[in-house]
């Protein structure tokens, strides 16, 4: 005859020996995307050699914008949230692998009682007494889902730390072009006050010859004219270098205006020493934070299929307990006890209407979701290097058709005054000649600020070297996942 006692233990001991021997849900693999080996537009040649620094903005000899960049790092709010965040996963995860550990009680209880006999010789009977227990509960992983949570847990944390380095990558960039914006800005107003001055000057010359009888009223009232346009483009710079010198401190973490002294002198557009890592579509895989973080949303969503699957199956739950107590003390007898007790309990849900099955589908569709946007942000990290290899060959080309425009405007320019004050051609035609050289320099200043901000767009679209990246995750302690 079977002992049900023993039976009992051997069923326990059975399901314990399955634990930690199976995760229910799919195991994650990191999808294989079907990538074109190149980029379809040619990778241009930015500087004459690669890069040796791991941050690519160091390689800029502008030391205001090196003190810029190391002020952010430091004290940019968005950064201190994104590391905010990071903790934040941190202690969730070590919440998870607690929750999913031994739950160990204690308590103490004391107790004092009196009691006073009813006889003539009203006898009293002093009794103190005290106790102490500790209680052991653990849940069995029998199915993995405590491993599968754990595995959650994990990825999200993984996963702010690369968001907190895109945060990185991208406050870095916005910092640079709006010093760009800035410095361009203040190189098109010194033009504009450049070309005030030779406006100013021809005005002049039409005075004179007015004076002298050469000249007319009407030429006079149109290089007047050309001066007030000219003067009235000067605020709308101004107000653009104001906008700019604010949110460069907001970047960094500081009050509007702050860095107003700093940033308030001309300086040129800056200079970067070294090319950008930019490789091939499939390094874009590791070196953008982004994109990995994207696969860190993909590997939890899928941990998170077991998760749920888990709580189909029956839950073994062991308790324990240890109880010791003392009576007696005062004048009644002293009574040691000591008791201790293991139990195991075995829960099954044996009908819920389909929520957990409903559960299972949902975290499914989640897991799809996460693969969708995993495979969007790769495609739109690619699509950023790609528009910036455009974006950097074109304002490269107009650039120096502009070099040349401006050369060709300024030689009409002085051949129209020559001959302007030589009474053999119209006043229309220096009017018309300097508005053009006038234009032809703005436009060279802005193509020159849209080549720094291109190239500047393809840095930040490159991402992080794989070295780099690495790096930056063995100094956060971090584990790289498929890395």
């Amino acid at each position: 005859m079977n002992n049900p006692h023993i039976s009992a233990i051997s069923g326990i001991a059975l399901l314990l020996a399955l634990a930690g021997c199976q995760s229910v849900g799919p195991d994650y693999t990191a999808p294989n995307f079907d990538l074109v080996g190149a980029y379809t537009p040619e990778i241009p040649v930015i500087a004459a050699n690669q890069s040796k620094q791991d941050r690519w903005w160091e390689s800029t000899t502008d030391p205001v914008l090196n003190g810029l960049i190391n002020e952010g790092v430091e004290n940019n709010i968005d950064l201190q949230i994104a590391i905010s965040r990071i903790r934040a996963a941190a202690a969730t995860a070590r919440g998870v692998t607690g929750a999913n550990g031994p739950q160990v009680g204690a308590s103490v209880n004391g107790s004092a009682s009196r009691s006073t006999s009813s006889r003539a010789s009203g006898s009293q009977v002093d009794d103190f007494g005290y106790g102490a227990g500790i209680d052991l509960e653990w849940t069995a992983d029998i199915w993995g889902g405590q491993t599968r949570e754990e595995e959650v847990a994990e990825a999200d944390y993984l996963q702010q730390v690369y968001l907190r380095e895109d945060v990185y990558r991208t406050m870095i960039g916005d910092i640079i072009r709006n010093y760009i914006e800035l410095r361009g800005a203040q190189r098109r107003l010194a033009l504009l006050r450049d070309s005030l001055d030779l406006q100013r000057q021809t005005s002049n010359i039409v005075q004179v010859r007015l004076q002298t009888g050469l000249g007319s009223e009407l030429d006079l009232s149109r290089a007047r004219a050309e001066v007030a346009d000219l003067e009235a483009t000067v605020p709308i710079l101004q107000t653009t270098i104001d906008r700019s010198i604010n949110a460069i401190s907001i970047l960094v973490g500081a009050q509007p205006g702050t860095h107003r002294d700093l940033l308030l002198d001309a300086s040129p557009l800056p200079e970067f020493q070294s090319s950008p890592p930019i490789g091939i579509p499939a390094d874009l895989l590791r070196r953008r934070p982004d994109v990995r973080a994207a696969e860190l949303a993909l590997i939890s969503a899928t941990s998170q299929i077991g998760v749920e699957t888990a709580t189909l199956y029956p839950e073994l739950t062991l308790d324990g307990s240890l109880a010791l107590g003392v009576t007696g003390y005062g004048t009644g007898p002293i009574v040691r006890t000591a008791m201790a007790a293991i139990g195991a309990l075995i829960d099954a849900t044996l009908y819920d209407g389909g929520e957990r099955r409903a559960n299972i589908t949902v975290a499914e569709e989640e897991a799809e979701q996460a693969f969708l946007t995993y495979r969007q942000t790769l495609l739109s990290a690619i699509e950023e290097v790609e528009s910036a290899i455009y974006g950097y060959v074109g304002a490269v080309a107009q650039r120096d058709s502009l070099i040349a425009s401006v050369q060709y405007h300024r030689d009409a320019f002085e051949q129209s005054r020559v001959r302007y004050v030589q009474g053999l051609s119209d006043f229309l035609d220096v009017l018309d000649s300097q508005r053009s050289l006038t234009t032809s320099l703005q436009s060279l200043a802005d193509s020159e600020t849209d080549l720094e901000l291109e190239t500047i767009n393809l840095y930040s679209a490159a991402g992080l070297s794989v070295e780099d990246v690495e790096r930056y995750a063995n100094e956060a302690g971090v584990t790289l996942v498929n890395g």
